[in-house]
C-alpha cells in the first residue's frame, strides 16, 4: 500500500508540472457550450470547450441533458448558464469512468446534475488543490465526490449527493472544507480515509447505511454543527484516528457513534461559549444526542439552569468517550406566574401554569406568597423560582390534608422554593409518587432558618423560626426511583426527607434538622447519600430494612438519639462520614449484617460505633472514635472484622466486644480509657497486631473463654497491661507488655489459658501476678521486669516450661523449653546461670516459689 502511495504521489508531481508548462498568459474569456438545436454556442460539448480552453477562462454550460466524461488538466470554471442543476444534466457516456476527473489546480464546478457513473465517481480529484464544487446534484454515482492523493484545500459545498455506495469519499487528503452539503441514502455518508485537518461544517447526512467515517491516519479534523440522523447502522464511525473535534453535531440514529479505544483520544466537546447551537440554544458545547424513537442523552438529566446545556457529561453510549457538555434541544415554552399587581404574567397561580403546561415546559415563578397545593403530573416538567432563592419565593399550603407538592410525573423539576405550612401525619412538602428522574433542588421546607456550620455545636435557629414539628413529612419519596435530591433545607419534620420502597436516589448536600429523623431511608435500596448534614435530630440519618445504599462524606451532629442508625439493613457503606455528640451512639448497627465502615470519625457520644443485636459479618475499616464513653462497641455481633481503627480518650472502653464471638481485630490502636480493649463473655475471637495503651487496663479479657487468640499486639504504659479474669482457654502469643505501672500481665481466676513468645519488660511492679489462677501454661516467654513473677491465692498447677524440643525460641537459640528470667540489673536466673552443653537451656531449673517451677529456663544473651 505505501508502495503505490509513492508511485501515485511521483504521477501527481508530473502532472502538476505539465500543468505549469502548459499556463499561459492570455486574458481569460467566456466559452459557450449547446447541445440544443437552435441556440448558438461555441461548441456542443463540454469537453470539446475544454479542450481549446486556456487556464483561467469560463465555461457556461446552457440547460440541457450532455453525455459524455469530462478529462480537466487546466484551471478552469465550468458552471451552468441557469445556475440551476436540475436543468443542466451530464450523464456519463461511459458509466465505468469519472464523469468528471480533475487534474489540475483551482477548478470550479457549479450548478449541474451529475449522475451515471455505476463504476466510478461523479467528480474525481487526483492530486489537486484550490478547487470549489457547489450547488450541484451528484445521483446514482459509485462515488458522488472523491478527493484522492494529496488533495488539499478544496472546497465542497452546497451540493446534494445520494443513492452511491460513497456520498463523498477522501482519501490521503487534507485542509479541505465540506460545508452544506447534503449527503443521502448511500451505503456510505462522508468517508475519510488517511485524511488529516478536514473540516466538516453544517452539512446533513441522513438515511445512508453509515453516516460519517474517519479512518486510519484520519486526525485532526473538525466536525462541527453537521446534521446526522436516520442513518441505519451507525451515526459516526471512528477507527483508529485520533484528536478529532466533534461539537455542536445533532446526532440522532439507532447508533449514534461506533468506535475502538483509540476514539477515546478525540474531543466531543468545546469550551463552553455564547452563541446559537445546533439545537437552538444559546451556548455552544457539546452535542445533540438522541435516538429516532424520541429518547435523548443523557437520561434522567435535567437542564436547571436553562442554559440549553445538561447538567451532568453523557459517557456515549456507554463507550468511555465524553461529551462534558451535552445540548438539551429547547422545544419547551417558559409559562410565567406572579400574583402580584407589579409584575405582568402568563398566570396568577402555579396551579393555572400546570395545568396549561405541556412535556419539557418550564413554569417561571415570580418571587411572592402563593397559598395553594399543586398536583404536577406532566412529564418533564421545570417548576423553578425566578429568582433562583428560596427566601422570596414561598408556597404556603393551602389544606393540611394535601401535599404541598404532589409529583406524580417523570422527569419533574423543583428548584429553588420555600415551602411552609401544617400538614398532617400523612402528606408531605414535596411528595415524590411512582415517579423516576426527577430533581428537587435548593429548596427549604417549614420555616427553617438556621445556620449549620462545619463545628460541633455550632447550630443556632434565627429567633422567630417555628420550633413546633410540622406532623408530616418534609420531601417525601413512594416507590420512585432515580431521583436526585441536592440542596435542599428541611427542618421540623417528623422526617426531614423519607425514602419509602424507593431505590437508586441520589441525596447530595441537603440540610435536614430539627425533626424527629432527619433523613429515613425506609425499604429501599441503592441510593447515595452524599455530603448531607443533619443536626438536632432525634435520629439524623436512619435506614431501615434498605440495602447498597452509600452514605459517604456526611455530617450528623446533636441528634439526641442517634448520628447514623442501621435497622435490619445490610451491604450497606458508610464511608467518610463525621458523627458526633450525641447523647446515646453516633453509629449505630442493630441486626445489620455485611456493612462496611470506613474512614468514619464518632466523637464526644456515650458510643461512637455501636453494633448491636446479631450485627454480623461487618467490616470497620480505619475509623476514628475519641471522647465517647465507648469508642467501638459490639454486643452480641458475631464475624465482624476491625482492622486499623483508632480510639483514643474514650472515657470507659476504647473498643469493647461484648457477647460476641468470631470477630477479627487487627492493626487497631485504643489508648487513653479505662480500659483500652475489653473482651466480655467473648470466644473465639482473633486479636492481632493491635495497640491497647496509656490506659488503666490495656488488654482486660473479662469472664471470656474458649479459644480468643490475642497475638502480635503491643500493651504499652498502662497500669495493668494485660488483664484475664475469670477468662479460661485463650492463647497470648507474640505479645509486648512493657512500660505497664503495675503489672504486665494478671491472671485472675483464670485457668488453661496458654502464654508462650511474649516479651513481657519494664513494668515496674511485676511482670505475671497470678492470682487464684490455675494449669495455666507458660512458656518461651522473655520475662524483664524488677520482680518477674507474683503469684498469690489457690494458683496450682501452672506449667513453665513445654518438652525440650528444637525449634528458636524467644532469644534466638535452637532448643524451645521454659521462658528467659532477666532482670533490668543483669543479675536473673536466665542471665546468671550456666548452660554448660551450649544447647540455650540452663542446667538447673528454676524455683518460681509457691510450687512454681520452670524445669528448663532459657539460657544465653537476648
Amino acid at each position: 500500500m505505501h508502495q503505490t502511495k509513492r508511485i501515485n504521489i511521483i504521477v501527481f508531481i508530473a502532472i502538476l508540472a505539465f500543468n505549469l508548462l502548459i499556463t499561459g498568459n492570455a486574458a481569460a474569456i467566456a466559452i459557450t457550450v449547446n447541445n440544443s438545436a437552435g441556440q448558438a454556442a461555441d461548441f456542443t460539448s463540454i469537453q470539446a470547450a475544454v479542450n481549446v480552453a486556456n487556464p483561467g477562462d469560463e465555461i457556461i454550460v446552457k440547460p440541457g441533458i450532455y453525455e459524455e466524461n469530462i478529462e480537466i488538466t487546466k484551471a478552469l470554471t465550468i458552471l451552468s448558464e441557469s445556475g440551476n442543476a436540475s436543468d443542466t444534466i451530464i450523464q456519463a457516456a461511459d458509466s465505468s469512468k469519472d464523469v468528471f476527473s480533475i487534474l489540475a489546480n483551482k477548478v470550479s464546478i457549479k450548478g449541474f446534475s451529475i449522475r451515471g457513473s455505476d463504476s466510478a465517481a461523479g467528480i474525481h480529484f487526483i492530486g489537486v488543490a484550490d478547487c470549489r464544487i457547489e450547488h450541484n446534484i451528484l445521483s446514482n454515482n459509485s462515488c458522488g465526490i472523491d478527493l484522492y492523493m494529496v488533495s488539499s484545500g478544496n472546497t465542497l459545498i452546497d451540493n446534494d449527493v445520494s443513492n452511491g455506495l460513497t456520498g463523498i469519499s477522501l482519501g490521503d487528503s487534507q485542509n479541505n472544507t465540506l460545508r452544506n452539503n447534503f449527503i443521502s441514502y448511500c451505503n456510505s455518508g462522508i468517508s475519510l480515509f488517511d485524511s488529516p485537518d478536514n473540516t466538516l461544517e453544517n452539512n446533513t447526512v441522513s438515511g445512508n447505511d453509515e453516516g460519517i467515517s474517519l479512518i486510519g491516519e484520519s486526525h485532526g479534523n473538525i466536525l462541527v454543527s453537521n446534521i446526522i440522523k436516520s442513518n441505519k447502522k451507525v451515526g459516526l464511525h471512528i477507527y483508529q484516528t485520533s484528536s478529532n473535534l466533534i461539537y455542536n453535531n445533532y446526532f440522532n440514529n439507532t447508533a449514534n457513534v461506533e468506535s475502538d479505544q483509540e476514539a477515546g483520544k478525540n474531543i466531543w466537546n468545546t469550551t463552553k461559549s455564547e452563541g446559537t447551537n445546533i439545537v437552538g440554544g444559546s451556548y455552544l458545547g457539546g452535542n445533540f444526542w438522541g435516538k429516532p424513537d424520541g429518547t435523548v442523552y443523557p437520561g434522567g438529566v435535567r437542564d436547571t439552569d436553562l442554559d440549553g446545556i445538561f447538567d451532568s457529561m453523557y459517557d456515549i453510549e456507554g463507550s468511555g468517550f465524553i461529551d462534558y457538555l451535552p445540548l438539551k434541544e429547547s422545544k419547551s415554552t417558559v409559562i410565567t406566574v406572579s400574583n402580584s399587581a407589579d409584575q405582568a404574567a402568563d398566570f396568577t397561580s402555579i396551579q393555572a401554569a400546570v395545568y396549561s403546561a405541556y412535556p419539557g415546559d418550564t413554569i417561571l415563578v415570580y418571587p411572592s406568597v402563593y397559598v395553594e397545593n399543586v398536583k404536577i403530573n406532566v412529564k418533564d416538567l421545570v417548576v423553578v423560582s425566578a429568582s433562583g432563592s428560596p427566601s422570596d419565593t414561598i408556597v404556603q399550603a393551602a389544606t393540611s390534608s394535601e401535599d404541598v407538592f404532589s409529583v406524580t410525573a417523570d422527569g419533574v423539576a423543583i428548584r429553588g422554593f420555600n415551602v411552609k405550612g401544617n400538614i398532617s401525619s400523612l402528606n408531605s412538602g414535596i411528595h415524590l409518587y411512582g415517579v423516576e428522574d426527577c430533581l428537587i433542588e435548593n429548596n427549604e421546607l417549614f420555616n427553617y432558618q438556621g445556620t449549620l456550620q462545619n463545628s460541633v455545636g455550632n447550630y443556632t435557629p434565627a429567633s422567630g423560626s417555628n420550633s413546633i414539628l410540622n406532623p408530616g413529612f418534609g420531601i417525601r419519596l413512594d416507590f420512585s426511583s432515580n431521583n436526585t435530591l441536592s440542596n435542599n433545607t428541611v427542618s421540623y419534620s417528623n422526617a426531614c426527607i423519607l425514602l419509602r420502597s424507593s431505590n437508586e436516589n441520589i441525596l447530595l448536600n441537603n440540610r435536614v434538622s430539627n425533626s424527629s429523623y432527619g433523613i429515613w431511608v425506609d425499604s429501599s435500596s441503592g441510593s447515595i447519600l452524599d455530603n448531607n448534614t443533619a443536626a438536632n435530630n432525634k435520629i439524623g440519618i436512619y435506614l431501615k430494612t434498605s440495602s447498597r445504599n452509600t452514605v459517604i462524606g456526611s455530617m450528623a451532629f446533636d441528634n439526641s438519639g442517634s448520628c447514623i442508625n442501621l435497622w435490619d439493613s445490610s451491604e450497606n457503606v458508610l464511608s467518610n462520614n463525621i458523627a458526633s455528640n450525641s447523647s446515646n451512639v453516633c453509629v449505630i448497627l442493630h441486626n445489620s449484617s455485611e456493612n462496611i465502615l470506613s474512614n468514619n470519625t464518632v466523637f464526644n457520644s456515650n458510643y461512637g460505633i455501636w453494633l448491636d443485636s446479631s450485627s454480623n459479618g461487618n467490616i470497620l475499616n480505619e475509623n476514628r472514635a475519641s471522647y465517647n464513653k465507648v469508642g467501638i462497641y459490639l454486643k452480641a455481633s458475631n464475624e465482624n472484622v476491625l482492622d486499623n481503627n483508632t480510639a483514643l480518650n474514650n472515657s470507659q472502653y476504647g473498643i469493647s466486644l461484648w457477647n460476641s464471638t468470631v470477630n477479627e481485630m487487627e492493626n487497631n490502636t485504643a489508648s487513653y480509657s479505662y480500659v483500652s480493649i475489653l473482651l466480655h463473655n467473648a470466644s473465639k475471637n482473633v486479636l492481632t497486631s493491635n495497640i491497647a495503651s496509656d490506659s488503666s487496663y490495656g488488654f482486660w479479657f473479662d469472664s471470656s473463654s474458649n479459644e480468643n487468640t490475642l497475638s502480635d499486639s503491643r500493651v504499652p504504659n498502662n497500669m495493668i497491661g494485660i488483664y484475664l479474669k475469670t477468662s479460661d482457654k485463650n492463647v497470648l502469643t507474640g505479645n509486648s507488655a512493657n512500660l505497664n505501672v503495675k503489672y504486665g500481665v494478671c491472671l485472675n481466676s483464670s485457668s488453661n489459658n496458654t502464654f508462650k513468645s511474649n516479651i513481657v519488660d519494664s513494668n515496674s511492679g511485676y511482670g505475671v501476678y497470678i492470682l487464684d489462677s490455675n494449669s495455666n501454661t507458660i512458656y518461651n516467654n522473655y520475662f524483664n521486669n524488677t520482680e518477674n513473677i507474683y503469684s498469690e491465692g489457690k494458683s496450682s498447677g501452672n506449667v513453665w516450661n513445654m518438652s525440650k524440643n528444637s525449634g528458636i525460641n524467644i532469644v534466638g537459640n535452637s532448643f524451645l523449653g521454659g521462658n528467659f528470667w532477666a532482670s533490668p540489673k543483669g543479675n536473673g536466673f536466665s542471665q546468671t546461670h550456666p548452660d554448660a552443653d551450649g544447647d540455650g537451656i540452663c542446667e538447673a531449673a528454676y524455683d518460681l516459689g509457691k510450687g512454681n517451677i520452670d524445669s528448663l529456663p532459657l539460657a544465653g544473651p537476648f
